[in-house]
């Protein structure tokens, strides 16, 4: 039979036995089993839903911070004598305002990268929302890596704000600028430890697929919206183009029948039934043939409604082998929707 030591006086002792039988101390925790169950993993989940400061959070910190970053900067400048708000019609005025935002942005950051590495790890608008920022190690950061964050946001603002609302959905809370600088932004009130138990078990996030599509689409936007801010407008030229230029076909033979009027009998003709053209030919659904003098004619558009009451006029030119060349311009209609020849 297997035996156990008493852990009171080390005497040896039955596996089933209650007591000690040389001192009569207990025996069950001497029998406990020396295997362990597995601990649990849970504890650092349950932390990382508490320990990563909300997108919401980090919003309003950056409002304030901004508020208060500008009216602070606006009372230094003016008690050197200077004005936020320069005159744009005053020369002296806007350079000097152009002065001042030289000092405002490296003002900016040194606000940040000087506050985030002090003790408070903190500007005042993260303070004012119970927030700060830390390594991934839940350690304070130097100025150097303060400035590192400070500068990654610059990255950030190029995705259209996309980097910054991904603080929304990533697993440690984190804006592109934390991922590229490797920082964390907390709820203050947690230690290092916990962050870094946060940092090494965080809580669902979606996934770098699920990211690089939420990216997708929310680029899809706009780009897709400056795409077809382009494109409808040059389609609708193109349309109206097209409809110009299939007039201008179908009406080529009255330039020809013109040309042999005038060649016979040495003057242009008066109308057109007299240069033998037909009125079901002048006149149809969509447009209209009008003479002019000196052998010139209109192509009036009656359809659409973009063309209507527009003209295109055609004038013969003699050329120097005896023929007529003839120019077209257009009269009421955008030149994107005339062809190229008749364009001014």
């Amino acid at each position: 039979m297997s035996s156990f030591n008493c852990s009171r006086c080390n005497v040896p002792n039955a596996s089933n036995a209650k007591f000690c039988t040389n001192c009569g101390a207990s025996m069950m925790q001497a029998q406990q089993s020396p295997y362990q169950s597995p601990t649990s993993n849970n504890e650092g989940a349950m932390i990382s839903e508490y320990a990563f400061a909300g997108f919401w959070k980090r919003f309003v910190a950056y409002i304030v911070d901004g508020i208060l970053f500008f009216v602070l900067f606006s009372i230094v400048v003016s008690l050197l004598g200077g004005s936020m708000f320069a005159v744009v019609n005053n020369p002296e005025a806007a350079f000097a305002a152009a002065g001042i935002y030289l000092f405002y942005y490296p003002g900016w950051w040194l606000y940040f990268a000087l506050m985030e590495s002090s003790s408070a790890q903190a500007t005042i608008g993260k303070k004012i929302m119970g927030i700060k920022v830390t390594d991934r190690l839940g350690q304070p950061l130097s100025f150097a890596h303060a400035t590192g964050r400070h500068f990654s946001a610059f990255i950030t603002q190029f995705t259209l704000t996309i980097g910054y609302l991904m603080a929304g959905f990533t697993a440690r809370k984190q804006a592109l600028h934390d991922m590229i600088a490797g920082t964390l932004v907390v709820n203050k009130r947690y230690g290092a430890s916990q962050i870094r138990t946060a940092s090494e078990n965080p809580g669902s996030g979606m996934s770098v697929a699920g990211i690089i599509a939420v990216v997708f689409f929310v680029l899809l936007i706009p780009v897709g919206g400056i795409l077809a801010a382009i494109a409808i407008p040059a389609y609708h030229d193109y349309t109206m183009r097209a409809k110009i230029a299939q007039a201008i076909t179908e009406t080529s033979q009255v330039q020809v029948t013109i040309e042999e009027y005038a060649t016979t009998s040495g003057y242009w003709p008066n109308n057109l039934e007299q240069a033998g053209i037909q009125p079901v030919q002048s006149n149809t659904e969509n447009y209209q043939i009008l003479l002019a003098a000196e052998g010139s004619y209109f192509i009036v558009f009656k359809q659409p409604e973009v063309l209507a009451q527009g003209r295109v006029r055609f004038v013969p030119e003699l050329n120097n082998r005896g023929g007529y060349d003839w120019s077209c311009s257009g009269q009421d209609i955008k030149n994107t929707h005339l062809p190229t020849a008749c364009r001014e």
